[in-house]
């Protein structure tokens, strides 16, 4: 077998008890049950040596049989004991039958017992060919910090919530091999089927009435009672949640009352109560009991409490026939039933409170550590965080609303094309100084020139026409043909403006905004069509996009300062001029168009350069500079909400 381990072991929180009240043995009186051990054997067989649980082997592989079936996806699994010093675990069972080896369970196993706490080990391999992964996890059996066993099972790979469930499972089901190493008193191999399906019915996913139900009929057919009924604690008083064979009940009747104040006798004194009692030995208080006893007609009854993790969490009430009382062996059976169980129906009743009451809790023992004795480091991060936000509360800093920002220009002159036409040539591009008077581009203006050509060619001829006139002295004729030659002078100035215009020309000094006709010479070009714009480079503006809920502390001639992106390392002075009165709607938000002016010109400035500008808004204390986004996000979702 493969023994070599790849992973890092996940630790959980390892499990351990203290030993329960000794249970009645044969010998011993009623008195017993309760009594502390008081000879030097019993008072030492929890001591610094562990000691092998007195079970039969028969027994404890049907237990580890039991264990394995119910965790799904179990391939195999052990029980090992504690060797001597110096030599490695014993395996006590096996399962399943016939398995060949455990080498690689003992080694997980030896590790368990060394750091005395469940471990779970992820993707292990556990074939020759190392072809086959599984998960490995071990539960010690501790009985007073002394490990007596340990029990490993190797199960299909599972996310690590699925492997903690198991865990626990695994945890619960050790309770018994815990109880009965502690007691010294071998459970009859009889009553472990009863003792493992009570175990399996308080883990059942079911609600806890219907568990104590179950567990009432079970106890009450297996042990031949008359009734069993469960109480639990609610406070200082003890309520009745169910008897054997029967769904309803009322707990105003007298003969409930008389059930619960039994329960409650036997929990306020913390032990087993059987009535009637051996006078022989020390004497109990079982007067509920007596009563009780007398209602019923002289029954005999045995109360045992159900243990918790701090307290009793309520009791389990017995009757019988007077002629057939209960002896010692059967309170130590019940006793031992109580100790498995009741850590099951108390963690089934924590998951069944409200949720106010969950929520009362966890603030309750999160203030039981706070101010507890323990948990030393938790308490100094927590006064650690107190003490830093007492310091961001009183620290002032300066706040200022951060925003992108854009450069401008304070004017842009745009150049337009003048007629329709076709691109002939393109001398500048986006991004160039240019001088006023500077060509751009120009249009091609051969159809103008032929136009000119025809208009001379018409005053020519009317010229010619208004001479012969003159000769004839026609004064009709003169007239009109001076009209036609103003009317062909009007046309030829008009060609000759248009062909001026072909050029375009810089209108102002400064720098081409946008426009680039370099790769669309030949193109057709509409009459006011956009080509170029120019921006001065002795005046600038910033625009910024302020998101709306930094809006309200924006006020015209509030300082700032402005990084742009292609200069970080010169930050630029800005004083707030005017601000849109109206949003605009962005990728991601609205925001606010919010204009500012440069104390100062830098000559590296262009239009179009975009950087950050953070606006001074005055002294706040760190905490609410960090924490006012949130709060005020916080105040708008409780307002939508109504509250």
């Amino acid at each position: 077998m493969n023994t070599s381990f790849d992973s890092a072991a996940l630790d959980t929180r390892g499990y351990s008890f203290q030993a329960p009240r000794e249970a009645p043995r044969p010998d011993s009186g009623p008195a017993q049950i309760r009594s502390a051990p008081t000879d030097e054997s019993d008072s030492t067989r929890t001591g610094s040596k562990a000691q092998s649980p007195p079970l039969s082997e028969a027994l404890m592989q049907e237990w580890l049989a039991w264990q394995c079936q119910m965790i799904s996806g179990a391939i195999s699994g052990a029980l090992f004991l504690p060797g001597k010093p110096g030599n490695a675990c014993v395996p006590a069972a096996i399962w399943p039958d016939g398995q060949e080896s455990v080498a690689y369970l003992a080694d997980i196993a030896e590790r368990a017992l060394i750091q005395q706490r469940g471990l779970i080990l992820p993707r292990q391999k556990y074939n020759q060919d190392g072809d086959q992964t599984c998960d490995l996890m071990t539960c010690p059996v501790l009985v007073d910090g002394v490990p007596v066993a340990v029990i490993v099972v190797a199960i299909m790979t599972r996310p690590e919530p699925q492997q903690r469930a198991v865990l626990q499972l695994m945890q619960w089901g050790a309770m018994w091999m815990e109880s009965m190493a502690v007691q010294h008193v071998p459970a009859p191999v009889d009553h472990s089927p009863l003792i493992l399906e009570l175990v399996a019915a308080s883990l059942e996913q079911a609600p806890l009435r219907a568990v104590v139900m179950k567990i009432a009929n079970l106890l009450a057919e297996q042990l031949e009672c008359e009734r069993v009924s469960v109480g639990l604690c609610h406070g200082m008083q003890i309520r009745l949640e169910a008897l054997s064979q029967v769904s309803r009940f009322d707990r105003r009747s007298q003969l409930m009352r008389a059930i619960e104040t039994a329960m409650e006798e036997a929990v306020d004194q913390e032990t087993t109560l059987i009535e009637p009692e051996d006078s022989e030995h020390t004497p109990l208080v079982t007067r509920a009991h007596a009563q009780l006893a007398k209602h019923q007609g002289n029954h005999s009854i045995c109360t045992i409490p159900l243990p918790g993790s701090t307290k009793s969490i309520g009791a389990i009430t017995l009757e019988r026939d007077a002629n057939r009382p209960f002896d010692h062996d059967t309170a130590a059976l019940c006793t031992t039933i109580a100790t498995l169980i009741g850590p099951a129906l108390e963690l089934k009743r924590q998951e069944a409170r409200p949720l106010t009451i969950k929520v009362i809790g966890a603030l309750s023992s999160g203030a039981a550590r706070l101010f507890g004795r323990n948990h030393l480091k938790l308490k100094l991060v927590l006064l650690s965080a107190v003490v830093l936000l007492a310091l961001l509360s009183i620290l002032q800093g300066e706040y200022r609303i951060t925003s992108p920002a854009t450069i401008e220009g304070q004017i842009q002159q745009a150049v337009v094309a003048p007629q329709k036409g076709y691109i002939l040539t393109a001398g500048a591009r986006a991004g160039d100084l240019v001088k006023k008077g500077d060509l751009l581009a120009s249009l091609d203006d051969r159809d103008l020139r032929l136009q000119r050509q025809k208009w001379q060619s018409e005053r020519e001829k009317h010229l010619m026409e208004y001479h012969e006139a003159l000769a004839k002295h026609d004064r009709t004729g003169l007239s009109i043909l001076r009209a036609r030659i103003d009317q062909t002078d009007a046309e030829l100035r008009l060609v000759d403006e248009k062909i001026g215009r072909t050029q375009l020309l810089t209108p102002i000094d400064g720098v081409l905004v946008s426009g680039d006709l370099s790769r669309a010479l030949g193109a057709p070009v509409e009459m006011g069509e956009v080509l170029f714009q120019v921006a001065p480079l002795d005046g600038y503006r910033v625009v910024l996009q302020v998101e709306e809920q930094d809006i309200a502390g924006i006020k015209p001639g509030q300082p700032g300062r402005l990084v742009i992106a292609a200069l970080p390392q010169t930050p630029l002075e800005i004083t707030i001029d005017s601000i849109t009165p109206m949003a605009i709607t962005g990728k991601s938000d609205n925001y606010f168009r919010v204009e500012a002016t440069l104390e100062t010109l830098n000559p590296a400035l262009r239009p179009g350069m975009q950087g950050v500008a953070k606006v001074e808004k005055g002294e706040r204390s760190l905490l609410w500079i960090w924490t006012h986004r949130l709060t005020d996000r916080l105040r708008l979702w409780a307002w939508s909400l109504g509250m």
